[in-house]
Protein backbone atom coordinates (compact mmCIF):
# COMPACT_ATOMS: atom_id res chain seq x y z
CA UNK A 1 0.00 0.00 0.00
CA UNK A 2 2.82 2.42 0.86
CA UNK A 3 4.50 1.60 -2.44
CA UNK A 4 1.29 2.38 -4.34
CA UNK A 5 1.06 5.70 -2.53
CA UNK A 6 4.66 6.55 -3.44
CA UNK A 7 4.10 5.77 -7.12
CA UNK A 8 0.86 7.78 -7.14
CA UNK A 9 2.65 10.71 -5.50
CA UNK A 10 5.38 10.63 -8.18
CA UNK A 11 2.82 10.46 -11.00
CA UNK A 12 0.85 13.39 -9.56
CA UNK A 13 4.03 15.39 -8.91
CA UNK A 14 5.06 14.91 -12.54
CA UNK A 15 1.60 15.85 -13.84
CA UNK A 16 1.65 19.02 -11.75
CA UNK A 17 5.32 19.97 -11.95
CA UNK A 18 6.35 19.31 -15.56
CA UNK A 19 3.94 21.90 -17.06
CA UNK A 20 5.03 24.51 -14.49
CA UNK A 21 8.79 24.05 -14.23
CA UNK A 22 10.84 26.88 -15.79
CA UNK A 23 14.45 28.04 -15.42
CA UNK A 24 14.12 31.73 -16.37
CA UNK A 25 17.82 32.47 -16.83
CA UNK A 26 18.76 29.28 -18.67
CA UNK A 27 19.50 29.22 -22.40
CA UNK A 28 16.47 26.95 -22.89
CA UNK A 29 14.18 28.11 -20.10
CA UNK A 30 11.13 25.99 -20.97
CA UNK A 31 11.70 22.80 -22.97
CA UNK A 32 14.93 21.47 -21.46
CA UNK A 33 13.84 21.72 -17.78
CA UNK A 34 10.61 19.87 -18.63
CA UNK A 35 12.50 17.14 -20.50
CA UNK A 36 14.93 16.71 -17.61
CA UNK A 37 12.04 16.60 -15.14
CA UNK A 38 10.41 13.85 -17.20
CA UNK A 39 13.59 11.77 -17.16
CA UNK A 40 13.94 12.33 -13.41
CA UNK A 41 10.36 11.16 -12.90
CA UNK A 42 11.08 8.03 -14.91
CA UNK A 43 14.17 7.27 -12.82
CA UNK A 44 12.30 7.83 -9.54
CA UNK A 45 9.43 5.59 -10.64
CA UNK A 46 11.85 2.78 -11.50
CA UNK A 47 13.62 3.33 -8.18
CA UNK A 48 10.30 3.12 -6.31
CA UNK A 49 9.53 -0.17 -8.03
CA UNK A 50 13.03 -1.51 -7.28
CA UNK A 51 12.74 -0.58 -3.59
CA UNK A 52 9.38 -2.35 -3.43
CA UNK A 53 10.93 -5.51 -4.85
CA UNK A 54 13.83 -5.38 -2.34
CA UNK A 55 11.56 -4.97 0.68
CA UNK A 56 9.19 -7.66 -0.57
CA UNK A 57 6.28 -5.37 -1.44
CA UNK A 58 6.49 -5.75 -5.21
CA UNK A 59 3.67 -3.82 -6.90
CA UNK A 60 1.22 -6.08 -8.68
CA UNK A 61 1.16 -4.78 -12.25
CA UNK A 62 -0.94 -6.86 -14.57
CA UNK A 63 0.34 -7.47 -18.08
CA UNK A 64 -2.25 -5.35 -19.82
CA UNK A 65 -2.57 -5.89 -23.57
CA UNK A 66 -2.75 -2.11 -23.92
CA UNK A 67 0.99 -2.01 -23.22
CA UNK A 68 1.81 -3.95 -26.40
CA UNK A 69 1.56 -1.13 -28.94
CA UNK A 70 3.43 1.48 -26.82
CA UNK A 71 6.18 -1.12 -26.31
CA UNK A 72 6.32 -1.79 -30.05
CA UNK A 73 6.58 1.96 -30.66
CA UNK A 74 9.54 2.19 -28.28
CA UNK A 75 11.17 -0.86 -29.89
CA UNK A 76 10.85 0.75 -33.32
CA UNK A 77 12.47 3.91 -31.93
CA UNK A 78 15.43 1.76 -30.88
CA UNK A 79 15.64 0.22 -34.37
CA UNK A 80 15.53 3.58 -36.15
CA UNK A 81 18.00 5.11 -33.67
CA UNK A 82 20.43 2.30 -34.54
CA UNK A 83 20.24 3.23 -38.23
CA UNK A 84 19.93 6.99 -37.64
CA UNK A 85 21.76 9.63 -39.64
CA UNK A 86 22.70 11.19 -36.28
CA UNK A 87 22.85 8.48 -33.61
CA UNK A 88 23.74 10.80 -30.71
CA UNK A 89 20.60 12.89 -31.23
CA UNK A 90 18.39 9.86 -31.80
CA UNK A 91 19.49 7.95 -28.70
CA UNK A 92 18.60 10.93 -26.51
CA UNK A 93 15.12 10.78 -28.04
CA UNK A 94 15.00 7.08 -27.17
CA UNK A 95 15.78 8.00 -23.54
CA UNK A 96 12.81 10.39 -23.63
CA UNK A 97 10.70 7.59 -25.12
CA UNK A 98 11.68 5.20 -22.32
CA UNK A 99 10.78 7.80 -19.67
CA UNK A 100 7.44 8.46 -21.39
CA UNK A 101 6.58 4.75 -21.44
CA UNK A 102 7.52 4.38 -17.76
CA UNK A 103 5.20 7.26 -16.81
CA UNK A 104 2.44 5.78 -18.97
CA UNK A 105 2.73 2.39 -17.23
CA UNK A 106 2.88 4.01 -13.77
CA UNK A 107 -0.21 6.13 -14.51
CA UNK A 108 -2.14 3.05 -15.65
CA UNK A 109 -1.03 1.24 -12.47
CA UNK A 110 -2.22 4.10 -10.24
CA UNK A 111 -5.56 4.30 -12.06
CA UNK A 112 -6.26 0.55 -12.13
CA UNK A 113 -9.79 -0.43 -11.07
CA UNK A 114 -10.92 3.21 -11.01
CA UNK A 115 -8.57 4.23 -8.21
CA UNK A 116 -7.60 7.86 -7.51
CA UNK A 117 -10.19 9.18 -9.99
CA UNK A 118 -10.33 12.76 -8.73
CA UNK A 119 -6.61 13.48 -8.11
CA UNK A 120 -5.50 11.87 -11.38
CA UNK A 121 -7.83 14.21 -13.29
CA UNK A 122 -7.79 17.31 -11.09
CA UNK A 123 -4.01 17.66 -10.60
CA UNK A 124 -3.00 17.97 -14.30
CA UNK A 125 -6.01 20.21 -14.90
CA UNK A 126 -4.95 22.45 -12.00
CA UNK A 127 -1.56 22.96 -13.66
CA UNK A 128 -3.36 23.76 -16.92
CA UNK A 129 -5.61 26.32 -15.22
CA UNK A 130 -2.55 28.05 -13.75
CA UNK A 131 -0.98 28.22 -17.22
CA UNK A 132 -4.23 29.54 -18.71
CA UNK A 133 -4.53 32.32 -16.13
CA UNK A 134 -0.88 33.35 -16.58
CA UNK A 135 -1.28 33.39 -20.37
CA UNK A 136 -4.33 35.68 -20.14
CA UNK A 137 -2.50 38.01 -17.72
CA UNK A 138 0.45 38.16 -20.10
CA UNK A 139 -1.70 38.88 -23.15
CA UNK A 140 -3.44 41.69 -21.25
CA UNK A 141 0.01 42.98 -20.22
CA UNK A 142 -0.97 42.80 -16.55
CA UNK A 143 1.84 40.49 -15.41
CA UNK A 144 4.96 39.46 -17.31
CA UNK A 145 6.72 37.01 -14.93
CA UNK A 146 9.76 36.59 -17.17
CA UNK A 147 10.29 40.25 -17.98
CA UNK A 148 9.82 42.07 -21.26
CA UNK A 149 12.01 41.98 -24.37
CA UNK A 150 11.58 45.32 -26.19
CA UNK A 151 12.64 43.87 -29.56
CA UNK A 152 10.19 40.95 -29.46
CA UNK A 153 6.52 41.25 -30.37
CA UNK A 154 4.36 41.17 -27.22
CA UNK A 155 2.28 38.14 -28.26
CA UNK A 156 5.38 35.98 -28.68
CA UNK A 157 6.39 36.79 -25.09
CA UNK A 158 3.09 35.38 -23.80
CA UNK A 159 4.36 31.91 -23.04
CA UNK A 160 2.83 31.06 -19.64
CA UNK A 161 5.06 28.28 -18.27
CA UNK A 162 4.99 26.22 -21.49
CA UNK A 163 7.26 27.94 -24.00
CA UNK A 164 5.49 29.80 -26.84
CA UNK A 165 1.91 30.68 -27.90
CA UNK A 166 1.52 27.65 -30.19
CA UNK A 167 2.66 25.22 -27.52
CA UNK A 168 0.49 26.78 -24.83
CA UNK A 169 -2.46 26.61 -27.23
CA UNK A 170 -1.89 22.91 -27.94
CA UNK A 171 -1.47 22.16 -24.24
CA UNK A 172 -4.65 24.01 -23.25
CA UNK A 173 -6.67 22.37 -26.03
CA UNK A 174 -5.89 18.91 -24.61
CA UNK A 175 -6.64 20.07 -21.07
CA UNK A 176 -9.95 21.68 -22.10
CA UNK A 177 -11.17 18.53 -23.83
CA UNK A 178 -10.31 16.42 -20.78
CA UNK A 179 -12.08 18.95 -18.56
CA UNK A 180 -15.24 18.76 -20.68
CA UNK A 181 -15.12 14.95 -20.50
CA UNK A 182 -14.72 15.10 -16.71
CA UNK A 183 -17.63 17.53 -16.36
CA UNK A 184 -19.82 15.21 -18.42
CA UNK A 185 -18.73 12.03 -16.64
CA UNK A 186 -18.74 13.24 -13.02
CA UNK A 187 -22.12 14.86 -12.37
CA UNK A 188 -21.35 15.58 -8.71
CA UNK A 189 -18.43 17.85 -9.60
CA UNK A 190 -19.77 19.20 -12.90
CA UNK A 191 -19.77 22.85 -11.78
CA UNK A 192 -16.12 22.71 -10.73
CA UNK A 193 -14.97 21.14 -13.99
CA UNK A 194 -17.18 23.49 -16.04
CA UNK A 195 -15.66 26.52 -14.28
CA UNK A 196 -12.16 25.20 -14.99
CA UNK A 197 -13.11 24.66 -18.64
CA UNK A 198 -14.11 28.33 -18.96
CA UNK A 199 -10.70 29.43 -17.68
CA UNK A 200 -8.94 27.00 -20.01
CA UNK A 201 -10.89 28.26 -23.03
CA UNK A 202 -10.00 31.84 -22.10
CA UNK A 203 -6.33 30.89 -22.07
CA UNK A 204 -6.69 29.04 -25.38
CA UNK A 205 -8.29 32.08 -27.02
CA UNK A 206 -5.54 34.29 -25.60
CA UNK A 207 -2.93 32.04 -27.22
CA UNK A 208 -4.47 32.78 -30.65
CA UNK A 209 -3.47 29.29 -31.83
CA UNK A 210 -5.86 28.55 -34.69
CA UNK A 211 -4.90 24.88 -35.10
CA UNK A 212 -5.49 24.22 -31.39
CA UNK A 213 -8.92 25.90 -31.55
CA UNK A 214 -9.93 23.85 -34.59
CA UNK A 215 -8.62 20.65 -32.96
CA UNK A 216 -10.58 21.35 -29.77
CA UNK A 217 -13.78 22.05 -31.70
CA UNK A 218 -13.36 18.79 -33.65
CA UNK A 219 -12.67 16.80 -30.48
CA UNK A 220 -15.52 18.43 -28.55
CA UNK A 221 -17.96 17.74 -31.39
CA UNK A 222 -17.10 14.02 -31.29
CA UNK A 223 -17.38 14.02 -27.47
CA UNK A 224 -20.87 15.53 -27.52
CA UNK A 225 -21.85 13.23 -30.40
CA UNK A 226 -21.02 10.27 -28.17
CA UNK A 227 -23.59 11.61 -25.69
CA UNK A 228 -26.18 12.85 -28.18
CA UNK A 229 -25.87 13.63 -31.88
CA UNK A 230 -28.53 16.34 -31.64
CA UNK A 231 -26.65 17.96 -28.76
CA UNK A 232 -23.43 17.78 -30.76
CA UNK A 233 -25.05 19.60 -33.70
CA UNK A 234 -26.39 22.31 -31.38
CA UNK A 235 -22.98 22.74 -29.77
CA UNK A 236 -21.29 22.87 -33.19
CA UNK A 237 -23.68 25.60 -34.38
CA UNK A 238 -23.18 27.58 -31.16
CA UNK A 239 -19.40 27.18 -31.36
CA UNK A 240 -19.39 28.37 -34.98
CA UNK A 241 -21.40 31.47 -34.06
CA UNK A 242 -19.17 32.22 -31.06
CA UNK A 243 -16.04 31.72 -33.15
CA UNK A 244 -17.35 34.07 -35.82
CA UNK A 245 -18.20 36.68 -33.18
CA UNK A 246 -14.73 36.36 -31.65
CA UNK A 247 -12.95 36.90 -34.97
CA UNK A 248 -14.54 40.33 -35.50
CA UNK A 249 -13.55 42.15 -32.25
CA UNK A 250 -10.17 40.46 -31.71
CA UNK A 251 -7.83 42.23 -34.12
CA UNK A 252 -5.14 39.52 -34.47
CA UNK A 253 -7.75 36.86 -35.29
CA UNK A 254 -9.58 39.19 -37.67
CA UNK A 255 -6.41 40.13 -39.54
CA UNK A 256 -5.34 36.51 -39.74
CA UNK A 257 -8.69 35.43 -41.18
CA UNK A 258 -8.55 38.19 -43.80
CA UNK A 259 -4.97 37.34 -44.71
CA UNK A 260 -5.79 33.65 -45.06
CA UNK A 261 -8.57 34.44 -47.50
CA UNK A 262 -6.19 36.61 -49.54
CA UNK A 263 -3.42 33.97 -49.55
CA UNK A 264 -5.87 31.27 -50.59
CA UNK A 265 -7.23 33.42 -53.41
CA UNK A 266 -3.76 34.34 -54.70
CA UNK A 267 -2.28 30.85 -54.30
CA UNK A 268 0.30 31.93 -51.72
CA UNK A 269 0.28 28.55 -49.98
CA UNK A 270 3.50 29.13 -48.06
CA UNK A 271 2.01 32.15 -46.30
CA UNK A 272 -1.23 30.23 -45.79
CA UNK A 273 0.80 27.57 -43.99
CA UNK A 274 2.57 30.28 -41.93
CA UNK A 275 5.90 29.85 -43.74
CA UNK A 276 6.04 26.10 -43.06
CA UNK A 277 5.83 24.76 -46.60
CA UNK A 278 9.62 24.37 -46.82
CA UNK A 279 9.91 22.02 -43.79
CA UNK A 280 6.84 20.14 -45.08
CA UNK A 281 8.53 19.54 -48.43
CA UNK A 282 11.86 18.74 -46.74
CA UNK A 283 10.17 16.08 -44.57
CA UNK A 284 8.51 14.59 -47.64
CA UNK A 285 11.88 14.36 -49.41
CA UNK A 286 13.43 12.67 -46.36
CA UNK A 287 10.62 10.10 -46.37
CA UNK A 288 11.14 9.46 -50.07
CA UNK A 289 14.86 8.87 -49.51
CA UNK A 290 14.45 6.61 -46.43
CA UNK A 291 10.87 5.26 -46.45
CA UNK A 292 11.54 2.23 -44.25
CA UNK A 293 13.66 3.56 -41.38
CA UNK A 294 13.56 7.34 -41.75
CA UNK A 295 16.43 9.65 -40.83
CA UNK A 296 16.20 8.70 -37.14
CA UNK A 297 14.31 10.01 -34.07
CA UNK A 298 14.96 13.71 -33.56
CA UNK A 299 17.20 13.89 -36.65
CA UNK A 300 14.90 16.02 -38.81
CA UNK A 301 16.52 19.27 -37.65
CA UNK A 302 20.02 17.92 -38.24
CA UNK A 303 19.13 17.00 -41.84
CA UNK A 304 16.86 19.96 -42.54
CA UNK A 305 19.19 22.41 -44.25
CA UNK A 306 20.43 19.96 -46.89
CA UNK A 307 16.87 19.00 -47.74
CA UNK A 308 15.73 22.62 -47.60
CA UNK A 309 18.12 23.40 -50.46
CA UNK A 310 16.70 20.50 -52.46
CA UNK A 311 13.17 21.73 -51.75
CA UNK A 312 14.06 25.22 -53.00
CA UNK A 313 15.66 23.78 -56.12
CA UNK A 314 12.49 21.83 -56.85
CA UNK A 315 9.98 24.57 -55.96
CA UNK A 316 11.22 28.03 -56.96
CA UNK A 317 8.68 30.08 -54.86
CA UNK A 318 10.29 28.74 -51.68
CA UNK A 319 13.45 30.70 -52.51
CA UNK A 320 11.57 33.90 -51.67
CA UNK A 321 10.11 32.63 -48.40
CA UNK A 322 10.45 34.87 -45.35
CA UNK A 323 11.68 31.86 -43.38
CA UNK A 324 14.36 30.95 -45.91
CA UNK A 325 17.15 31.57 -43.40
CA UNK A 326 15.46 29.64 -40.57
CA UNK A 327 16.81 26.20 -39.70
CA UNK A 328 13.63 24.38 -38.60
CA UNK A 329 14.23 21.93 -35.77
CA UNK A 330 10.73 20.46 -36.12
CA UNK A 331 8.47 19.98 -39.14
CA UNK A 332 5.47 21.60 -37.38
CA UNK A 333 3.45 18.60 -38.59
CA UNK A 334 3.84 15.42 -36.54
CA UNK A 335 2.43 13.26 -39.32
CA UNK A 336 5.21 14.31 -41.68
CA UNK A 337 7.81 14.29 -38.91
CA UNK A 338 7.00 10.72 -37.93
CA UNK A 339 7.27 9.65 -41.58
CA UNK A 340 10.57 11.49 -42.00
CA UNK A 341 12.17 10.29 -38.75
CA UNK A 342 10.75 6.79 -38.31
CA UNK A 343 9.67 5.79 -41.80
CA UNK A 344 6.34 4.38 -42.92
CA UNK A 345 6.34 1.59 -40.26
CA UNK A 346 6.76 4.17 -37.48
CA UNK A 347 3.82 6.19 -38.80
CA UNK A 348 1.65 3.06 -39.09
CA UNK A 349 2.42 2.25 -35.44
CA UNK A 350 1.23 5.76 -34.53
CA UNK A 351 -2.01 5.27 -36.47
CA UNK A 352 -2.49 1.88 -34.80
CA UNK A 353 -2.12 3.56 -31.39
CA UNK A 354 -4.74 6.15 -32.32
CA UNK A 355 -7.17 3.50 -33.58
CA UNK A 356 -6.71 1.35 -30.47
CA UNK A 357 -7.23 4.33 -28.16
CA UNK A 358 -10.24 5.60 -30.09
CA UNK A 359 -11.88 2.14 -30.01
CA UNK A 360 -12.32 2.51 -26.23
CA UNK A 361 -15.17 4.95 -26.91
CA UNK A 362 -17.05 2.27 -28.85
CA UNK A 363 -17.51 0.14 -25.73
CA UNK A 364 -20.54 0.35 -23.50
CA UNK A 365 -19.72 1.91 -20.12
CA UNK A 366 -21.56 1.68 -16.82
CA UNK A 367 -22.50 4.74 -14.78
CA UNK A 368 -19.23 4.91 -12.81
CA UNK A 369 -17.37 8.21 -13.46
CA UNK A 370 -14.05 6.53 -14.39
CA UNK A 371 -15.67 4.31 -17.06
CA UNK A 372 -17.74 7.17 -18.45
CA UNK A 373 -14.70 9.43 -18.51
CA UNK A 374 -12.69 6.84 -20.47
CA UNK A 375 -15.36 6.23 -23.09
CA UNK A 376 -16.18 9.93 -23.44
CA UNK A 377 -12.57 11.08 -23.83
CA UNK A 378 -10.78 8.34 -25.82
CA UNK A 379 -12.09 8.95 -29.35
CA UNK A 380 -12.35 12.76 -28.98
CA UNK A 381 -8.73 12.80 -27.71
CA UNK A 382 -7.68 10.85 -30.82
CA UNK A 383 -9.48 13.32 -33.09
CA UNK A 384 -7.93 16.30 -31.31
CA UNK A 385 -4.46 14.68 -31.42
CA UNK A 386 -4.78 13.86 -35.13
CA UNK A 387 -5.93 17.37 -36.09
CA UNK A 388 -3.45 19.09 -33.80
CA UNK A 389 -0.61 17.12 -35.38
CA UNK A 390 -1.43 18.51 -38.82
CA UNK A 391 0.13 21.88 -38.03
CA UNK A 392 1.82 21.42 -34.62
CA UNK A 393 4.20 18.95 -33.00
CA UNK A 394 2.61 17.71 -29.75
CA UNK A 395 4.74 14.55 -29.72
CA UNK A 396 7.93 16.63 -29.69
CA UNK A 397 6.74 19.04 -26.96
CA UNK A 398 7.19 17.50 -23.51
CA UNK A 399 4.36 19.33 -21.74
CA UNK A 400 1.81 18.56 -24.47
CA UNK A 401 2.98 14.98 -25.01
CA UNK A 402 2.86 14.12 -21.33
CA UNK A 403 -0.63 15.56 -20.91
CA UNK A 404 -1.84 13.43 -23.84
CA UNK A 405 -0.02 10.38 -22.42
CA UNK A 406 -1.52 10.98 -18.96
CA UNK A 407 -5.11 11.05 -20.17
CA UNK A 408 -4.52 8.22 -22.67
CA UNK A 409 -3.27 6.10 -19.75
CA UNK A 410 -6.41 6.93 -17.75
CA UNK A 411 -8.60 5.94 -20.71
CA UNK A 412 -6.72 2.66 -21.05
CA UNK A 413 -6.89 1.88 -17.32
CA UNK A 414 -10.57 2.82 -16.91
CA UNK A 415 -11.84 1.34 -20.18
CA UNK A 416 -14.92 -0.91 -19.97
CA UNK A 417 -13.99 -4.58 -20.25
Amino acid sequence: MKNSAAILALVLLGALGIPLIVLPHAFDAFRLPKELALRAEGVLLVAAGAVAIVIGARPRVRLDRWLVLPSIALLWMVVTATTSTNASVSWWRVVAGVATLIVFIATMYCAENGRAFLPLIAVPLAAAVVNAIVDVLQELDIWMPFGVEPDVRHHFQCTAFIGNPNEIGSYLAVATLACIAAATADRSRRKWFASAAVLLVAGLIASQTLTALVALIAGAFVLFALVSLKQAVRVAIAATIVAALLVVPIAPLRHRAMNMMTWLRTGDYNSLLTERLTPFVAATLMTADRPLLGVGPGAFGWNYYAYKLRAEQRYAPLRNAWSRGVNFGEVHDDHLQLLAESGVPGYLIFIALLVTLGAISLRRADDSPPRRFATLLALPLVVLWFVLSLAQFPIETTAVRMLIVHFAALCAAWRPE
